[in-house]
């Protein structure tokens, strides 16, 4: 029997630099919509008269729609840097965003959690969308999009990884470290482990 995913909750960020994550991750409440995108670009080539072999050049583009009911100050200067004096957050014309690690949670019918990293990404500033109120409050959700790059090397780093408990070796501590890592040593968490050589003898 087949299984579908639905939900959304649990939304970390974490700022990364030199491709660690030292400050951890802090949870940004009101999450109401997330849709990740992958887009790797094929290639058909033709030969005797037909399709022959199809090349893939790895994956070109990840993106994530993120929305989000209140982008808060603290998040929008740990994503935008952005500075805030007297409560004022101040958005400069040259404002470069940082750097942001991200995960979040879904899950399948039968309650088996599935959480999505993304490793490595910025976003764009949000705007506001908002109405004069008619009635009941309907109030609009903040969007942001992250465009995101490999983490690592820029040949084979990674981009997006998926956890799923329904897989038997899944660690969420190991996957939230690699997602997050504030050492050298957590960006290995997922590694196999190596034998103890009292073990191999």
């Amino acid at each position: 029997m087949g299984k579908v995913k639905f939900g959304a909750k649990d939304f970390l960020y974490g700022v990364v630099e030199n491709d660690l994550v030292p400050e951890g991750s802090v949870k940004l409440p009101g999450l109401t919509e997330v849709k990740m995108e992958l887009k790797n670009e094929l290639k058909s080539l033709a030969a005797d008269d037909g399709p022959y072999v199809t090349l893939s050049g790895g994956i070109s583009e990840a993106t994530l729609d993120v929305k989000v009911y209140d982008i808060n100050t603290e998040a929008k200067q740990s994503w935008f840097g952005i500075d805030v004096k007297k409560g004022v957050e101040m958005y400069s014309k040259d404002l470069i965003p940082n750097d942001i690690a991200v995960m979040f949670q879904t899950h399948m019918e039968d309650g088996t959690k599935v959480y999505v990293g993304m490793l490595k990404g910025k976003f764009s500033l949000p705007g506001i969308d908002t109405k004069t109120m008619d009635g009941a409050p309907d109030p609009s959700a903040d969007e942001s999009t992250g465009t995101f790059a490999p983490r690592g090397d820029s040949d084979d780093g990674m981009m997006v990884v998926i956890g799923r408990e329904d897989n038997k070796d899944f660690d969420l501590e190991a996957f939230k470290k690699y997602v997050f890592p504030s050492t050298a040593e957590d960006v290995k968490a997922l590694d196999p482990a190596t034998p103890s050589k009292s073990a191999s003898n």
